[in-house]
């Protein structure tokens, strides 16, 4: 029987991590939220930050009343939109219902033209008769004439067609007061009819809000924004010096010139800081109608989109007018070029004097030598 002895050590038991393994839905599970701790420098940046904040928004607030001083209106945003979409959604309508009154489109104008064409030809047909009469003559002035009713109120009609129509056509030269075909016309109408649009959107857009309230009747106000002759031009030192002292941000080149301008905006509009409106009463038009030294007193001088748009309408119409002129004018420059040329040619087969006069001579050459052939031929056949 044999002992065995051994110094070998036991295995030692595998430690337990310190580490939980992540379960896949543990931050659904976990009701303790760790916060991050705030520092002192934390606390440091959070009280430069208030104050900053506080001091601009109270130059924010400052401006803010001062603009609502001057104009109520100036950040109703909504109000302005809410009343253009209501004119758009007036004219969307208005069109609906223009559709469902719709009259079928071609069968009227078809039958009309048919009966234009009919009163076409009973004139066509009278215009040939007179033509026949007065071909005639007195040929049958001693015979009697019937004419029938029918007849009669057959002319009666054309008679009455005629008028019609020459009052149709003087009724549209007066309505459309200028070229009645082309692009010109056509370009013209839709031009007129972009801006009506656009004059009731603006409208619509620009109508003052109804005020609530006693109102005094006397009182009417001149809102037009114009220009004062006092008004000068801050330079960008000036303007950073003063975005400085509200607490803005602003730095300046080399040049004294500001980097960024964005940092000088606030909410807003950011209006002008001077009033350039013009508060002052208005006369009334009906007890005191202005004079010919002063015209348009009471024109609108505001300028902006609809200023614009109506500045690039006519310039496009001047452009049309214009290729059509030089269109008109080249036209006539090739007529008057084929005429000459027709002329030329004309001038080129005529006979001047001389030609006549060689011709005249050489016609009494050989009539001159054809007697002189037919005597020698008698004198020879008598000997």
């Amino acid at each position: 029987m044999k002992l065995s002895f051994s110094l070998a050590n036991k295995s030692a038991k595998p430690t337990a991590s310190s580490l939980k393994p992540p379960t896949a839905f543990a931050s659904l599970d976990d009701d303790d939220t760790v916060w991050p701790v705030k520092t002192k420098s934390d606390n440091e940046h959070a009280a430069a930050n208030k104050s900053l904040l506080a001091q601009t928004s109270k130059a924010a607030k400052k401006r803010i009343d001062r603009e609502l001083k001057v104009d109520p209106t100036v950040y109703q945003y909504d109000e302005v939109w809410d009343r253009m979409q209501d004119v758009k959604q007036k004219q969307k309508q208005a069109k609906e219902v223009d559709t469902k009154l719709r009259k079928p489109k071609y069968i009227e104008g078809l039958l009309t033209s048919a009966a234009t064409r009919r009163l076409d030809r009973l004139r066509a047909e009278e215009k040939m008769l007179q033509h026949e009469r007065e071909m005639e003559g007195d040929q049958f002035a001693d015979k009697e004439a019937f004419v029938t009713q029918a007849y009669k109120d057959q002319m009666a009609e054309v008679r009455r067609a005629e008028e019609e129509e020459k009052q149709r056509e003087e009724a549209e030269k007066k309505k459309k007061k200028g070229s009645t075909a082309g692009m010109a016309h056509f370009y013209r109408i839709l031009l007129e009819d972009s801006e009506k649009q656009h004059e009731e959107t603006m409208a619509a857009a620009s109508a003052p809000k109804p005020i609530v309230g006693p109102q005094d009747p006397r009182s009417n106000l001149n809102l037009t924004i114009s220009k004062p002759p006092e008004m000068v031009t801050k330079s960008d030192l000036e303007l950073a010096r003063l975005a400085q002292d509200q607490g803005k941000d602003v730095e300046l080149n080399d040049d004294n010139q500001i980097v960024d301008k964005r940092e000088l905006l606030s909410a807003g509009l950011n209006l002008a800081a001077p009033n350039t409106r013009r508060l002052g009463p208005q006369p009334s038009i009906a007890k005191a109608p202005h004079s010919p030294a002063e015209p348009g007193a009471l024109a609108h001088r505001a300028v902006g989109t609809f200023a614009s748009k109506k500045e690039i309408n006519e310039r496009r119409a001047r452009e049309v007018q214009k290729q059509m002129e030089e269109e008109r004018e080249r036209i006539l420059k090739e007529r008057e070029g084929a005429e000459d040329a027709a002329t030329q040619r004309i001038a080129q087969k005529r006979n001047t004097d001389v030609d006549i006069q060689d011709a005249r001579s050489r016609y009494i050459e050989r009539k001159r030598r054809r007697l002189e052939e037919e005597t020698s031929a008698a004198q020879s056949a008598v000997i």
